[in-house]
């Protein structure tokens, strides 16, 4: 917890916020949480507002609370695996836009941290273009190319610093007192608010994300990541390359300037499905204020401080998902589901999966087209919520950005459907979403049970001649269905090994699947044989 050097601010902060609750309606969740709650009540008057929905007087409380709240509003928005749909729908209305403060601290902060701006730019336009919660937006020329400063607000550390601390002891005495914020892990939602805010203040982790981009896609020409000029960008402010486009939304201009929305939204889901599935580091906020487009169908997408992360290890079970809900098998889903979330007080596997066929069979017989991702993501975050299965932020993240992504497609092309596009990627990039070191790890896990298989084979046709030799007619005739279940097996194990030896293009797989495709042949026959001794 951040240890303050002016208590008074922070008590002040508290009665503020006390008010503002109050206002709104929300005396009784935070009558305990601080002794300025006492002091809010007084001259406040009858409280107001009550008769609206709760979902809208938080919002509306937030969106009073200032810009820390707002900031926590949206990164709530994501979190339908914590919060009902109501809530999540409303918090999606807050705009992180706030009137523009003077140049004059601004200025202190940039010549403070890359020098006097008479001498570091050709020309600067001291009214911002932009003004949110963490930063003002300015134009200017460097080197005789237009660029965008990005300058960190004055002080909003501190505020952020406060209003965290005064986050966390508001849910812990929300958890304490309401079964609901317990269920609901309102102090985990804390958590990963502050986490992501953190990453956003740090203007250098942005410039690192948006090289990383420049990295991942060099040579595509179907996208444009704006240059970030590091030797004068720092912590707190951001020099990057100006692009002129078209809003991504404004289908209007697109067509204007010939370009085509249909190859966009096609160009623009392949280039996302790419950077989750095979580049594993993704824009997490894609929504049409962050993505322009330039003449030739070029996406320029901006504004890289909220990324999300997808090891290889995620990506699997992601794979092992998708491919789940593709071939309609729960089991998978569900062992997937469990492997990529934490469950506390454990899980009853056969309600968990009766719940998840019911999502699957109410999308039974839809054509592609009536398919959607955004209801099929609603749909498995209420079983999150149910179950209160706790889901990595950045996996939140990623079913935020396909809805996102799903809603931008059909704008821009009523024949775009995602579900289409994501099967039709996963088949296409199948050997690619694997790397070759994962490849080499489940050829070394296969092998080694393949070898395992075969070291304890004698002893294991030991046991099996023993036991044929005590039982009776009954057993004999059950061991002979085991017998065909491994008789299949083995067939199929030989199958699937000859098919990889033959598609790969890749050496290491086709060593792998070589050395499986003897190994499991050798088993194979002997499967035969031992049926037919039966």
């Amino acid at each position: 917890m951040v240890v303050f050097s002016n208590p008074l601010k922070r008590f002040g902060r508290y009665v503020q916020i006390s008010r503002i609750l109050l206002k709104y309606g929300f005396g009784e969740y935070v009558r305990t949480f601080h002794p300025a709650f006492l002091l809010a009540r007084l001259g406040l008057g009858r409280r107001r507002f009550t008769f609206r929905p709760l979902s809208q007087r938080l919002r509306l409380a937030i969106e009073e609370l200032g810009s820390t709240f707002i900031k926590i509003g949206q990164v709530a928005s994501a979190r339908g695996d914590i919060l009902p749909e109501e809530f999540t729908s409303e918090l999606a209305l807050l705009q992180d836009k706030i009137t523009p403060q003077p140049f004059a601290p601004f200025r202190n902060i940039i010549e403070s941290e890359i020098g006097p701006i008479e001498q570091v730019f050709e020309h600067f336009e001291e009214e911002p273009i932009g003004s949110a919660s963490i930063a003002q937006v300015y134009r200017a020329r460097y080197q005789g190319v237009p660029v965008i400063v990005k300058v960190r607000r004055p002080n909003i550390e501190k505020i952020i610093d406060i209003d965290i601390d005064i986050l966390r002891r508001i849910a812990h005495i929300a958890e304490q007192n309401l079964q609901i914020a317990k269920q609901r892990r309102i102090s985990h939602l804390i958590d990963s608010f502050e986490r992501t805010i953190r990453r956003e203040l740090d203007f250098l982790s942005e410039a690192s994300n948006a090289q990383r981009f420049q990295e991942a896609f060099q040579g595509d020409p179907r996208i444009y990541i704006p240059k970030v000029y590091r030797e004068i960008s720092t912590a707190r402010v951001l020099v990057q390359e100006w692009v002129e486009g078209v809003k991504i939304d404004d289908i209007d201009a697109m067509k204007k300037d010939g370009i085509d929305p249909g190859i966009v939204a096609r160009n623009g889901a392949d280039i996302f499905l790419k950077q989750i599935l095979i580049n594993g580091f993704f824009h997490a906020d894609p929504h049409p204020g962050n993505l322009f487009v330039k003449e030739g169908n070029v996406i320029v997408p901006i504004d890289f401080g909220m990324v999300g992360r997808i090891d290889h290890r995620l990506r699997e079970k992601i794979v092992d998902f998708i491919i789940g809900v593709v071939n309609r098998n729960a089991d998978q889903m569900v062992r997937a589901l469990l492997k990529v979330g934490i469950v506390e007080n454990g899980v009853e596997q056969e309600s968990l999966k009766e719940d998840i066929l019911y999502i699957l069979d109410k999308f039974e017989g839809r054509t592609i087209q009536q398919l959607s991702v955004a209801d099929f993501v609603q749909d498995i975050n209420r079983v999150i919520r149910k179950y209160q299965i706790m889901i990595p932020q950045d996996l939140v993240y990623l079913g935020k950005a396909l809805s996102q992504l799903e809603a931008l497609g059909r704008d821009l092309d009523p024949d775009f459907n995602v579900v289409k596009f994501l099967k039709e990627f996963t088949f296409n990039h199948r050997l690619g979403i694997l790397s070759v070191r994962e490849l080499i790890i489940k050829g070394r896990w296969w092998l080694q049970d393949m070898f395992t298989a075969l070291r304890d084979l004698p002893e294991n046709l030991n046991k099996f001649f023993e036991v044929n030799l005590r039982s009776n007619h009954t057993v004999r005739e059950e061991k002979k269905e085991h017998n065909i279940y491994y008789f299949l097996s083995g067939l199929g194990i030989s199958v699937i090994s000859m098919f990889l030896f033959l598609v790969s293009n890749s050496l290491i797989l086709k060593i792998i699947s070589g050395i499986g495709l003897g190994i499991a042949f050798g088993l194979f026959i002997l499967q035969i044989l031992l049926f037919l001794v039966r």
